[in-house]
This record gives structure tokens, sequence and C-alpha cells, in this order.
């Protein structure tokens, strides 16, 4: 969601804990006024009712975000040990080139794994990641054309070209898996119903006619550190649940000298 995307993590944390203690106190004083109102509405045990419905949604509908976002996060960890095998491939088939190609090659392939990690640890680095990514898929390609325009028509170099090819193919899956979050009417419907909810907790704790704030907070506190579980999973690079970049660090340490 673009706008959650703005704030860090902790801040979405703070600033939805203040929203639904917000919403917890409209709900009370909407209760209490319509008690004013009609003396025998807060006998009722129907808001009781509503609000344990309620909380069976929001259960719900975290579980089903949840369950979204951890297998879009399980996708993009397959992604990593998936470019990490291409790049390591056509490194490995590198070594068929001739020399100057050979070194070129593996310089460029040495330095895509680079810059990748280090976009991974820098989201601010993405875009020119890419742009530097692209460069090295066409400075590999030309070596790549140059060698098959001068008759290196062999097996060995189709492998070759193979490889290239998947490494290039593989870069535009890793961009998509970049881009998928979880749908934003999906995080409406999400952040409505936890309004919702601790509105009507609001007007449920109103039957007695006394704040439980403690009860109150500590359930904000609980709920909402499960809704940030979303948020940060559906953040690849950003909070605690990252997505591991060992497959690449190790291919990298590989390729040194």
């Amino acid at each position: 969601m673009v706008i959650l995307d703005a704030l860090p993590i902790w801040a979405v944390f703070v600033v939805t804990v203040i929203l639904v203690l917000i919403a917890a106190e409209l709900g009370f004083r909407l209760g209490m006024w319509l008690q004013r109102r009609d003396p025998e509405a807060g006998k009722t045990p129907i808001s009781g009712t509503v609000v344990g419905g309620m909380l069976g949604l929001m259960a719900f509908l975290l579980a089903f975000c949840i369950g979204i976002v951890i297998n879009q996060q399980n996708g993009r960890k397959a992604m990593v040990v998936t470019e990490a095998n291409s790049v390591g491939t056509a490194y490995l088939r590198a070594g068929f080139l001739g020399e100057p190609d050979q070194t070129s090659t593996r310089d460029l392939l040495q330095e895509y794994v680079d810059v990748r990690i280090a976009a991974a640890a820098d989201p601010a680095l993405l875009e020119s990641t890419i742009a530097r990514s692209e460069e090295i898929h066409g400075e590999l390609w030309s070596i790549v054309e140059s060698n098959v325009s001068q008759g290196q028509e062999s097996a060995i170099m189709a492998l070759f070209v193979d490889s290239i090819n998947e490494v290039i193919d593989v870069h535009s899956l890793r961009l998509a898996a970049v881009d998928l979050r979880l749908p934003e009417p999906l995080w409406m419907v999400l952040w409505a119903a936890t309004m919702l909810s601790f509105l009507l907790v609001g007007v449920a704790s109103s039957a007695d006619g006394k704040r439980d704030l403690l009860a109150i907070l500590l359930f904000a506190l609980a709920l909402i550190a499960v809704l940030m579980l979303v948020v940060d999973l559906d953040r690849p690079q950003q909070g605690l649940l990252t997505v591991s970049q060992t497959a690449m660090s190790d291919l990298l340490r590989q390729m040194m000298p």
C-alpha cells in the first residue's frame, strides 16, 4: 500500500495503535450516548454478539493475508536461489570462452552479483541496480554475439548462450516478484475491519459505563503486532522478516580469487 510504504514499520505500528485506541474511545462514547437515549440498550446481548462476529472476521482476514504474503515471501526466497544457480552456471560455462572474453564475462557476472546483493541491503539502490543489471545483460550478450559471429557455434557454445539467457530471464522474474504485493483493496478492507472492530469493542465496553483502558490497550498491542507481521512480510527487504541473500553471498565468495 503506497501510504504505508512511506512510513517505516515501527511508525505504522505506533500510528495504527493510536488510531485503534481513538476508535475504541469513540465507540465507548457512542455507546454511552446510546444508553442515555435508551437505558435498555446496554442490557441487550446483541452488541457482544456483533463484537464476537467482527473479531472472528478479523481473525479470518489476518489469516488469509498472512497466507498470501508468506507464499509471496517464499517465492522471493526461491527466486534468489534460482538466480544464484543461473549466474553460477553462467560463470562456470564462461570458462569455455577464449581470452579476453572469459575474463570479461566472469568480471561482469561478479559485478552483477555484487550490485544485486547491494540493492537487497539498500532498497534505495534498486533503480540504479536495475539499470546497471540491464547494462551488464547487454554487455554479456555482445560477447555472445561476437563469439557466434566468429563461427563459435558448437554445442558447448550453445550451453553458454543458454546460461546467459537464463540469467536475463531470471532478472525479469525477480523484478516481477518485487512488485508482487498484497493488493491495495485488501489492505483497505483489513484496515477498515480493524478500525470497526475497535469501534465495536468500545461500544461493548460502555455497557457498564466504565473504561477498561488497560485491557483495550493490551488487546490493541497484540492484534496490531499480528497485523505488523503482514506489513513486514509484504516488504521484502525491510523490517525483521527480510528475504535472505545467502545464496548470492555464497556465490560471490566463490567467485572471489
